[in-house]
Order: structure tokens, then C-alpha cells, then sequence
């Protein structure tokens, strides 16, 4: 570079930043194996792959609902994956939110991968399985509750007060339909499934004709694929100066546990016999 040049500040400034930048490229070089490298500012970069005849490498993402397709995919991509020299492929299970997620191009510690190629699964709650956590602690007057009885009746069971004795069905449905509340001034109180005797001067106590539910039998698929469960709800009357009833599904937390183990059984069975690996939890491969 000639004297001249060197005195025009504007052409020395120029000068300084490439040496800069060269200095700086052989640093990143040498501490991320030529693996990055330094760009002036302002420069775009380009992907040309969708150019190309091939894509540099296969990548994607199946999605489904239903485990046995999930496991199939997985087992048969697996079988047919050499991109990586590892010995298994993960396989995650998030069982409260009911999914899970492979990996196929997740690579290990000592060949690591880009984590793009991915099955998902995503369990999906049936109609009638969300058709009875909607009444779940919710509040019904007679009409809507014997309609909604009718409308399930093929998944119903109904039993008196002791758990044990099935009443009829169509007997419940009606006895729903013919409670009347009557009033009488009484300075006790005692509560019981369907009558509530109070003691602020007045006793409202459900008077039936026919004997009223205390309980359903809810059976039903939760989830598909998974086995069919039966499910217990709780009636209680709220009277007032309308009658209301009350459902409540008893240990919905432990069906719901029991569930999401029967998700990971039948992954790790489908898997048994494949290179695959499952994990219970979620991997964060950013």
C-alpha cells in the first residue's frame, strides 16, 4: 500500500477493519474448527438448497393422534435411518399433556445432529370422555340434567345412595324430572344426598315420587387407543327455590394418573423390540 494511500484517513480506516476482520476470522476458526466465520456487516446470506435436485439432507416432521400409527412410523423410519452412528433414538413421553415426541436425527454426545427429523404424538380426548369432564363440578337444573342423561344413556349406569343397588335408567331420568321442593318451618338441621333440612326457619327437602341417583357409571374410551374406563360421578341436589344438581367424577387425579401409565406402557411395548429409547419428560434440543 502506497504513502499516499496510507495518508487519506478515510482509505486507513478501510484498511484497519479488514486486517481486523482477518484477525478476527482466524480466531473463530481456530476455536470452532472452521465451523464459523465472520461476515461484514450487512451481508445476506442465501440458502440455495431449493435450487438443488436433492435437499442436503431429510428432515420434516409426521404428526398424529393415534399411537399405533405413531409407533409404526417410528419403528419403520428407524429401520431405515444410518445417518447417524448412535445406538438408539429417544423417544420423549409427556404424560399429563398425553404426547410424546422421537427423534431421528438427534445424534448423541460425540455426533450430535440438527434434531429436525420428529414424530409427534398428541392424544386426542374422545366426544364422550369430554362430554363428562364439561359436568365435572358443574351445576344442572332438572331438564338439562335428565336431557343429558338421555343423550349418554348408551355410556350410563345409574345407583342408589349404598353404590351397589343399579336402578333403572329410565326410572332415574324421571324421578329427575319429578323432584319438587317443598317447605315447613323447623329449627334443626341435617343434611342428606337429596334433602337439606336448615335451620334458618324453614327445611327444604326434595320430595320424589321414585328413587333419585346418587351415582353414574360413566364408561367410556378417554382417549384413542386407550382401553376403555369406567368412570364414577357423584349427584347432589342444591335445593333452593329452584332444585339444582351437582356431579362430581370421584378421583378423576387417579384415573388421569392411570391413563398417562397406560400411555407409557404402550409406547415402551410398541418399542420393545426397536432401536428406539423412551424417556419420561420433554427435551429442549434449541
Amino acid at each position: 500500500m502506497t504513502t499516499e494511500l496510507l495518508n487519506d484517513s478515510s482509505a486507513l480506516h478501510e484498511y484497519t477493519k479488514i486486517v481486523q476482520v482477518e484477525a478476527i476470522q482466524k480466531f473463530l476458526q481456530q476455536q470452532t474448527e472452521g465451523s464459523t466465520i465472520a461476515l461484514p456487516e450487512g451481508v445476506k446470506v442465501a440458502d440455495l438448497e431449493q435450487y438443488l435436485e436433492n435437499r442436503r439432507r431429510y428432515r420434516g416432521t409426521m404428526s398424529t393422534n393415534l399411537i399405533s400409527e405413531f409407533v409404526e412410523y417410528v419403528k419403520g423410519t428407524v429401520d431405515g435411518y444410518n445417518e447417524f452412528p448412535v445406538d438408539n433414538f429417544p423417544c420423549f413421553i409427556n404424560p399429563q399433556a398425553m404426547r410424546a415426541i422421537a427423534f431421528f436425527n438427534l445424534g448423541d454426545v460425540d455426533n450430535p445432529g440438527h434434531g429436525d427429523h420428529q414424530a409427534k404424538l398428541s392424544l386426542l380426548k374422545t366426544e364422550a370422555f369430554q362430554e363428562l369432564l364439561k359436568i365435572n363440578g358443574d351445576r344442572f337444573d332438572q331438564r338439562r340434567m335428565a336431557e343429558w342423561m338421555e343423550d349418554w344413556i348408551d355410556h350410563l349406569q345409574t345407583f342408589g345412595e349404598d353404590g351397589t343397588k343399579e336402578l333403572s335408567l329410565a326410572a332415574s331420568v324421571a324421578a329427575i324430572r319429578r323432584i319438587t321442593i317443598g317447605t315447613t318451618a323447623e329449627s334443626t338441621r341435617e343434611e342428606q344426598t337429596f334433602g337439606t333440612r336448615q335451620s334458618a326457619m324453614a327445611e327444604v327437602e326434595a320430595k320424589h315420587k321414585d328413587q333419585l341417583p346418587a351415582f353414574l357409571k360413566f364408561t367410556c374410551e378417554p382417549y384413542q387407543g386407550l382401553q376403555e374406563r369406567t368412570f364414577t360421578v357423584r349427584l347432589s341436589l342444591i335445593t333452593g327455590e329452584k332444585p339444582q344438581i351437582s356431579a362430581r367424577i370421584v378421583r378423576l387425579e387417579t384415573a388421569q394418573e392411570e391413563m398417562a401409565k397406560e400411555l407409557e406402557e404402550k409406547l415402551r411395548s410398541g418399542f420393545e423390540d426397536s432401536e428406539v429409547r423412551t424417556f419420561v419428560g420433554e427435551f429442549d434440543h434449541r
